[in-house]
């Protein structure tokens, strides 16, 4: 996959490399970051998600934060909790995460209020979202690399979840796929979902489906023109 080379770390610590030529031109471009927060991954601590989030503030004109929550409970159920503890657990989850973009934009100070932040489901409905996501079903249903790739992605999300040797249900798998289905648009699409010029989402790795996608791929689903993705990770 071509990329570009790391840059070295800003003044707020942060690391950024871009994914391909587009998305090094995106970057520069600055119109838009979509900053995306898993929830129980321990990497987005207060400290991290202000340095990122700081980065992102002053090299582009909008920033979004959207933090995942589609699927959990279903997630949380298939990994053995009973419904009620599952809706617990989740709600806990949710508010954790809550809790840390808000410490972080507090952190900002007076420039985080450019910053925009939902939950991914608060997206579903809308028919920017819904649009995209009709063409990403679409191509899941004819390319196998595609979906190969968000089969791998959710295994991986799964793995570390389970057991060490343990292998996922069927149950299990659903659930991943419903959450991976769910954040693929963004992807493919953020800026008609999100009605922006161009963007790049920022994310602390890049998982296979990314590294398919913003590589070089000649055939199949590819992302928009304007849609870039860039690794940003911030020194501990």
């Amino acid at each position: 996959m071509a990329h570009s080379e790391p840059r070295t770390p800003d003044g707020h610590g942060v690391t950024v490399l871009p994914l391909g030529a587009d998305s090094e031109r995106l970057l520069r471009r600055g119109d838009h970051a979509l900053c995306g927060v898993s929830t129980g991954n321990s990497y987005f601590s207060r400290r991290h998600l202000a340095d990122t989030l700081a980065w992102a503030i002053e090299h582009f004109a909008a920033v979004d934060v959207v933090h995942a929550d589609v699927a959990l409970e279903a997630m949380l159920e298939a990994l053995g909790y009973a419904p009620l503890a599952a809706r617990r657990s989740a709600a806990k989850q949710l508010s954790g995460v809550r809790r840390r973009i808000g410490g972080a934009l507090e952190d900002i100070g007076a420039a985080a209020e450019r910053v925009r932040t939902r939950p991914l489901s608060a997206f579903l409905d809308q028919p920017g979202y819904q649009a995209v996501r009709a063409r990403t079903r679409a191509a899941l249903r004819t390319d196998p690399e595609l979906r190969a790739a968000q089969d791998a992605l959710a295994y991986q999300f799964l793995a570390k979840r389970l057991a060490p040797g343990a292998h996922p249900t069927s149950a299990q798998m659903r659930a991943a796929l419903a959450y991976v289905d769910a954040e693929l648009p963004f992807f493919i699409d953020t800026p008609r979902i999100l009605g922006v010029d161009s963007s790049v989402q920022c994310y602390h790795t890049v998982p296979s489906l990314g590294r398919l996608l913003f590589g070089e791929r000649r055939t199949g689903l590819r992302p928009a023109g304007n849609q870039g993705y860039a690794i940003v990770t911030c020194r501990d």
